[in-house]
């Protein structure tokens, strides 16, 4: 697992359990990790303790490097994920930390396949309702932890494809056709597909070439979308029925891409 360490304990520690991670890096900044009346050692060490503390051999590897640098959490992050031998599932803690540290953790979960970045909700806040006001308001005014923010820095660009628009609308229909148990067979799925619109193979032929056609379409159905859905992890053979339906990452893909 991978996690950034500055004010929270709670949302790093709980999902180090839950997910029984046995190895945790744990990205923070301190230009004296020897202070220990450091706020940021203070954290950081309560944090290892708490970790620690779970009845389960975990290691832990310290990563302190500058949380607030957004080039620098990029470089990290995208370091602890590759150098993983690909064996395990790397989950990536992107709800603790500096918002740089967020905005690149979440980039270098897209860059490296297999790797499993989470969000983690607040059920119960150290801050009660009625002292809000005490401790975010100036003068009778809201104003939040930050009362004078820096200079706004714009961060690097990294181009992160789209996916093709006719491989979404293609599977919507193959999932379509699931829920409504329609057949999923290769003729009726390149029926629907040109009926759809996204099918550009020229695969029309005389009357007296139909099976050949049927053939040839099942190839490039086979090739154009199934190859590609099965590569993207989009969809899996179910272990029942033997039929292609979608895996969690592909209904996200339904659910964000193309949807009108």
């Amino acid at each position: 697992m991978v996690a950034c360490v500055t004010f929270e304990t709670s949302k790093i520690v709980d999902p180090v359990d839950f997910y029984e991670a046995n190895e945790v890096h744990l990205i923070h900044y301190s230009k004296n990790p020897d202070d220990a009346d450091n706020v940021y050692n203070a954290f950081y060490n309560r944090v290892v303790e708490m970790i620690l503390a779970i009845p389960r051999n975990i290691e832990i590897v310290e990563h302190n490097e500058v949380v607030y640098d957004f080039g620098v959490m990029l470089r990290t992050v995208l370091e602890i994920l590759q150098s993983d031998d690909g064996d395990r599932e790397v989950y990536v803690n992107v709800s603790a930390g500096t918002s740089e540290y967020t905005a690149a953790s979440t980039i270098a979960s897209m860059m490296v396949p297999g790797t499993v970045p989470f969000s983690v909700n607040t059920r119960e806040f150290t801050v009660a309702g009625d002292r809000i006001k005490d401790l975010y308001y100036v003068d009778g005014k809201p104003v939040g932890l930050t009362k004078v923010a820096g200079e706004p820095k714009t961060l690097p660009s990294y181009s992160i494809d789209i996916p093709e628009e006719h491989l979404v609308r293609g599977l919507r229909i193959l999932d379509d056709r699931n829920a409504r148990k329609l057949s999923i067979s290769s003729p009726n799925m390149v029926t629907a597909l040109k009926e759809a619109g996204i099918w550009y193979r020229d695969t029309e032929g005389r009357e007296d070439m139909k099976t050949s056609q049927r053939q040839t379409e099942a190839v490039y159905y086979q090739r154009d979308f199934v190859s590609k859905w099965q590569k993207s992890g989009w969809i899996r053979k179910h272990e029942m029925t033997g039929k292609y339906v979608l895996t969690e990452q592909g209904r996200i893909v339904i659910e964000t891409f193309y949807t009108v």
